[in-house]
């Protein structure tokens, strides 16, 4: 098994050299726009997923032919359901001195086992697309256990505790949370939490679900204004499914 890939250009981040540590598709999630598709092991509990020693080993023979511009914590499931993520983050520093990036749903952050294990990253990148539990439970569709406002009070701990920088992505759908009401609630939340940045995004690639469908440009650039200074919008075109 390859853990390692790309490197691929990134619309936020440069050239981004990416591991996946989880196999396809497990995850806390099964989000109605993810490109991966459906969600095949809907997991809570972390494990050791990919052998340590053979990630990076993996990384350590790419980033003798390739100089990335950030390693990206990513792919094929959510990356904090590994249980040695930690070891992952300290032996890629040994490596190297580029910046680690951590792609996150947010769903786990409110443990602080898995809090700990990842305050060595650079940058965290996590989700979170409404503050309405139906809403939430209708476009990510978590494991049973799961509850939004724990999820919220996690990536607020989160934020306080860690050193690094925060870009806080806001996946937009239409019909699901683009409303006035889903904004003004959002944006409540967003200045609690405080990230650095706010991304917005919408469906891009085909989603798993067609239900699933992508705001368009205006509408997104009126979100924007409305959540205020530290948010771009990052959406590129739509891709077709042809």
């Amino acid at each position: 098994m390859t853990y390692i890939f790309g490197p691929v250009p990134s619309r936020r981040l440069g050239l981004s050299l990416g591991i996946d540590l989880i196999p396809p598709k497990t995850c806390t999630y099964d989000c109605l726009y993810c490109q991966v598709g459906k969600t095949r092991n809907k997991h809570l509990c972390p494990e050791n997923f990919a052998p340590v020693t053979r990630v990076l080993a993996e990384l350590k023979d790419t980033l003798e032919k390739i100089v990335p511009d950030v390693i990206t914590l990513a792919g094929s499931g959510e990356p904090t359901l590994h249980s040695e993520i930690d070891k992952i983050i300290a032996g890629i520093k040994d490596l190297t001195d580029t910046r680690i990036v951590l792609l996150t749903n947010g769903s786990l952050l409110w443990n602080e086992e898995i809090r700990k294990r990842i305050r060595g990253v650079d940058i965290v990148m996590p989700t979170l697309s409404t503050v309405f539990e139906d809403t939430f439970r209708a476009i990510h569709r978590p494991h049973q256990d799961l509850r939004l406002p724990e999820i919220i009070q996690g990536i607020k701990t989160f934020r306080r505790e860690f050193h690094g920088l925060m870009y806080l992505e806001v996946v937009l759908l239409d019909g699901f949370n683009d409303s006035d009401k889903e904004i003004t609630g959002l944006k409540r939340v967003i200045d609690e939490i405080s990230p650095d940045k706010v991304q917005l995004n919408t469906v891009v690639r085909p989603p798993s679900d067609p239900g699933a469908r992508p705001l368009d440009r205006e509408r997104l650039e009126y979100i924007k204004g409305l959540l205020g200074d530290r948010t771009e919008v990052i959406a590129g075109p739509a891709e077709s499914r042809a």
